[in-house]
């Protein structure tokens, strides 16, 4: 589960008719003008004029924090929108919006009170629970989460995301048969989002449904021919239901799509260790512990496949540098064969 906040979402209202500094008044259209046109550092300078002329110019500052958000300057985003809810009082667009700069600011405490206030100014936004509920999932409160998302989907009951994410957080609390209720209702409502087929497709497999399983991943590759993740995923399935020539194919696409597929590399050199292609298997362990040298399970097999090469001094020393990176299997090989 990955949650994204978008930022540069709002749409910036032209200033009120109401008594106002002319110079403020005039470089806050101004900045107006220049964010309309994704000019937004010139934007800035803008309503750094029309602050200057009017400190007290609320909707200004709160204008300056969405251009912020948008060059990425999420700690003066904060700051903007704090000035603007201090001049103009908290206001749920203003609340909602500063827990978006904040969470990009990786301050995800700071950004769950500020959707959990959202939510309190206006039970209706549903985006404020759903990102609410991603921070919660996050932290391991799977059950807060849950609730959070629940709220999001009674304010939007077309809300795809929510469901598919509220289905990851059931399936954290051990409830397989909510969460594939939750991804399949997902899939309905969105028939593009690519993850939720992808989720629902892994708990199948996790249930034994693997036929199901297949399904579901082929669907998810209609939706994104180009995931080399999905084609991972659907070789190691593949490897369950024994279509080892399926699988091979699935793996191969995967490297293709993404040369640099530290798992494709792995699952694929798996498969040639089960199909006792060992040479073969060594040859694409090493490519994935050379993507990534702290890959403690493609130590673990090519440990393997240099033991069934009867180089038991090559196998323990990967063994015990898989069993380094966390892999207690490796351990317990090395406890076993290396003694």
């Amino acid at each position: 589960m990955k949650k994204v906040i978008a930022s540069g979402l709002l749409i910036l209202g032209l200033l009120p008719l109401v008594a106002q500094n002319e110079a403020a008044v005039a470089a806050y259209n101004q900045g107006i003008s220049e964010y309309n046109n994704k000019d937004f550092r010139s934007a800035v300078q803008s309503f750094d004029k029309a602050i200057l002329a009017d400190s007290t110019f609320g909707k200004a500052w709160f204008n300056r924090a969405v251009c912020k958000t948008d060059l990425k300057d999420y700690t003066g985003a904060v700051s903007d929108y704090s000035r603007s809810i201090a001049i103009g009082g908290e206001n749920n667009k203003a609340v909602y919006f500063m827990g978006q700069a904040r969470f990009l600011a990786n301050d995800k405490t700071g950004a769950l009170s500020d959707f959990r206030k959202a939510t309190q100014l206006d039970p209706k936004n549903a985006d404020a629970y759903f990102y609410a509920g991603g921070i919660l999932f996050e932290n391991g409160a799977y059950q807060d989460a849950v609730e959070q998302f629940t709220q999001a989907i009674r304010v939007r009951s077309d809300y795809a995301e929510a469901y598919n994410d509220r289905g990851s957080a059931k399936l954290k609390l051990e409830d397989s048969k909510g969460a594939i209720e939750d991804y399949r209702m997902a899939t309905k409502l969105n028939p593009k989002l690519t993850v939720a087929y992808n989720n629902l497709a892994s708990v199948l497999r996790q249930t034994y449904d693997l036929q199901g399983s297949l399904q579901e991943f082929n669907y998810s590759l209609i939706t994104d021919p180009n995931s080399s993740t999905t084609y991972v995923k659907r070789g190691r399935l593949k490897i369950d239901m024994q279509d080892y020539d399926g699988a091979m194919t699935d793996f191969n696409k995967a490297i293709q799509l993404n040369p640099k597929d530290q798992y494709a590399f792995n699952n694929r050199g798996c498969l040639k260790n089960k199909l006792r292609d060992f040479a073969g298997a060594i040859a694409d362990l090493d490519q994935a512990i050379k993507i990534n040298p702290s890959y403690g399970y493609a130590y673990l097999n090519r440990g393997i496949a240099k033991e069934n090469l009867r180089d038991l001094t090559g196998a323990c020393k990967d063994w015990n540098e898989a069993s380094q990176n966390g892999i207690d299997a490796a351990k317990q090989f090395a406890d076993t064969e290396c003694n």
